[in-house]
């Protein structure tokens, strides 16, 4: 039984993640699921009811594909979302965000992410524009590693924001804590080095009483931000592995709900897979 929940745990955070991490994470799902509990239980079970935002892949979307995927995300249970910023003019982007604004009415929550494209003065600029539509966060408005720039972001902009899926360690963290520079940190456990940095940097968040969010890797970040009490929004980017895997996440009326199944509860259909392999 341990060697097949270990072979289990590894082959999924493999695919995952890649072989620089899966040890980690393989070993914590292991532990879990040997102890008969789901992991979110198992690293502290703060609710494993998890408000849930959609973000595409959309920056390129004409106006009418991006408020039909729109659509489809609401139909789906989604009840925030998030769409990509950084266009070749700001009036572009501000057009966009008040098309989804008036499609998404004023209380479903808008995020902004802008995937580093723009200068700390540039962000700053569209921060202001972008604030009259009520945006919940902009996100990753500049280069992960400029803290100094973020702090200006912040004091001298007009959004909160969030940033973090391209940080790698709890001092970089640390840091963007530290300066005041970030309102919602963003720790990925596929590069912040697994579960255990993962625990250590929310751990971190909540001392300096931030709210913590996710990027990406849906089916085991549900299950760590269902364990913390800091928790702010789980992403469900626009592609995952629901097509491979039997028993996905389910979103209903705006919230992913961590399964009670030992371990991470992912369970692959290898014999689906079979067709994709080269």
């Amino acid at each position: 039984m341990v060697a097949h929940a270990l072979r289990s745990s590894w082959r999924y955070s493999v695919i995952c993640y890649g072989p620089g991490r899966y040890r980690d994470i393989a070993l914590w799902g292991l532990k879990a699921k040997l102890a008969g509990e789901p992991l979110w239980r198992f690293l502290g079970g703060h609710n494993n009811t998890v408000s849930a935002y959609a973000g595409g892949i959309d920056l390129q979307l004409s106006m009418d594909n991006l408020r039909e995927q729109t659509h489809q995300n609401l139909e789906s249970g989604f009840r925030a979302i998030k769409m990509k910023a950084g266009r070749d003019r700001l009036t572009e982007d501000v057009a966009r965000v008040e098309s989804m604004r008036d499609l998404l009415g004023s209380e479903i929550p808008l995020m902004v992410d802008a995937n580093m494209r723009w200068t700390t003065d540039q962000s700053i600029k569209a921060s202001h524009a972008f604030a009259q539509y009520d945006v919940y966060w902009l996100e990753e408005p500049t280069v992960p590693d400029d803290v100094e720039g973020h702090v200006r972001i912040l004091r001298e902009g007009a959004l909160p924001v969030a940033t973090g899926e391209n940080l790698h360690t709890i001092y970089e963290f640390q840091k963007m804590m530290v300066a005041g520079a970030v309102s919602y940190p963003e720790p990925d456990v596929s590069n912040c080095g697994g579960i255990t940095p993962w625990l250590k940097i929310a751990h971190m968040a909540d001392a300096f009483n931030l709210p913590v969010t996710t990027h990406g890797i849906h089916d085991s970040h549900v299950h760590l931000l269902a364990a913390i009490p800091n928790v702010s929004y789980r992403e469900a980017h626009g592609f995952g592995l629901e097509k491979f895997i039997y028993e996905p996440v389910e979103i209903a009326d705006g919230f992913a709900t961590a399964s009670d199944r030992p371990g991470r509860g992912v369970n692959f259909d290898w014999d689906g897979l079979k067709s994709y392999r080269g």
